[in-house]
């Protein structure tokens, strides 16, 4: 921020390959980035998605970090029946979204975040990989508008839902602390 960054992002690569759950040093690393007035931390490097949480600084109260530990697999062929890890995990992925505002008065802040999970999807003998954007506002049209059958479609089901039960409860707080801060924001400067 002293170099004038208004708002400013973290990519790292960290953690341990196949764990659902970031380990100690993630933590700590993370609390320490927090600290140091970041934004948002977006981590990869464990081939399956990770927790997202939002962080409190330890020396500025007024301060907090979004991180997700991990955004799993874009391509890859880690398949389940490949791994030692059954779980299909490594099959999954995410996009992840964020917004940042800036206000009449200077303040530049995240405003909200948003995830889309993605599921690599293999076909055919020469192995084609197509990452399949799993918004669930377009569930019902899945099939059709990725040409997949009814038993893809269930793969793409279980993708969907072991990616948000892993980073669902920490989106979902997140964005109610990005709401809270957005409408005292916008009260306090008479925006409607």
């Amino acid at each position: 921020e002293q170099e004038g960054a208004e708002a400013t992002v973290l990519f790292i690569h960290w953690g341990d390959e196949y764990q659902i759950k970031e380990n100690h040093y993630q933590n700590e690393i993370a609390q320490k980035v927090c600290d140091m007035g970041v934004d948002v931390i977006v981590g990869g490097h464990a081939h399956v998605v990770q927790p997202v949480e939002l962080l409190q600084s330890s020396t500025d109260p007024e301060h907090k970090t979004v991180c997700i530990y991990s955004v799993g697999n874009a391509v890859s062929n880690q398949r389940i029946h490949e791994m030692k890890l059954k779980t299909g995990h490594t099959e999954d992925g995410i996009l992840f979204n964020f917004t940042i505002a800036k206000y009449s008065d200077g303040n530049v802040s995240v405003q909200a975040v948003d995830v889309i999970p993605t599921w690599v999807h293999m076909v055919g003998v020469k192995e084609s990989y197509t990452i399949l954007p799993l918004d669930d506002s377009t569930r019902e049209q899945w099939m059709e508008k990725y040409e997949i059958d009814e038993t893809t479609f269930g793969y793409c089901e279980a993708s969907y839902d072991r990616t948000m039960a892993i980073v669902g409860s920490g989106l979902e707080a997140a964005n109610q602390y990005y709401a809270q801060i957005q409408a005292e924001t916008e009260a306090r400067l008479g925006v409607a």
